[in-house]
């Protein structure tokens, strides 16, 4: 049987017993019909997560009473993504994607060709983050990404750190492909990459980005969707660098 696995505010596995949230607690009851008795894991999307076993269950609630906590190291390297802004539907599927491929932070980015507009900026990223957490309980991983509201595209490519490895992602760029710039570059703890909107990069934010260190680099045989090359590119890095 699937692990059953619940979602709780990181500050609930402080202490042995753990209140499930209203929503965790329906769950459980109406749709997995769990009882008293039976094992579970809960999960902060912090990186820990405890074994424990449902002490009380009913339409007031549940409560679960810790066995064991343990907190999974990150997996290296931190890896930042910064899609262009996307339709609401490619940046839900986004949402739960970059879940699944442990990307530590995404941080979406106000382009030239970007389609959408950062309306409702805070009620974006509160969504984007409920989803991540719902993959969570799905995927079995221990962190959500941290999602950030959408900024414009030259405050974005500021915030990269000198150390760590920048690349673009850029359909024009036809000399160097991603596997190629991957194996050329030296180790880093951290790798920054730029993901263009439905249009594309601009040639003028191409050049920016490359003024700012990052690396222009493609994907060879065919042009992918946006979102596609977003999932294409966090398993990459993620499945070939460990």
């Amino acid at each position: 049987m699937s692990a059953r696995r619940f979602l709780v505010e990181p500050a609930a596995l402080e202490g042995q017993l753990v209140q499930l949230p209203p929503e965790e607690a329906a769950h459980a009851r109406k749709v997995l019909r769990l009882s008293p008795g039976d094992e579970v894991q809960l999960i902060d999307g912090r990186g820990r997560r405890a074994l424990a076993v449902l002490q009380s269950l009913n339409k007031k609630g549940a409560v679960c009473r810790v066995e064991r906590v343990e907190t999974l190291e990150p997996p290296r390297p931190r890896l930042v993504l910064c899609p262009g802004l996307l339709k609401a539907p490619a940046m839900d599927l986004l949402a739960v994607k970059l879940t699944e491929l442990a990307v530590d932070q995404v941080r979406s980015m106000l382009c030239a060709r970007s389609v959408p507009r950062a309306r409702d900026a805070t009620a974006k990223r509160e969504r984007w983050q409920r989803l991540a957490g719902q993959a969570l309980k799905q995927c079995g991983a221990a962190r959500a990404p941290q999602f950030l509201a959408p900024g414009p595209f030259e405050e974005v490519i500021k915030q990269a750190p000198a150390s760590a490895l920048r690349l673009l992602l850029y359909e024009e760029e036809t000399g160097l492909s991603l596997a190629q710039a991957l194996v050329a570059a030296p180790a880093a703890d951290e790798v920054w990459a730029l993901i263009g909107p439905e249009g594309g990069f601009s040639e003028d934010e191409a050049a920016q980005a490359g003024q700012a260190g990052f690396v222009p680099c493609g994907l060879p045989h065919t042009i992918l969707r946006a979102e596609t090359a977003s999932i294409a590119l966090a398993s990459v890095i993620r499945f070939a660098r460990g």
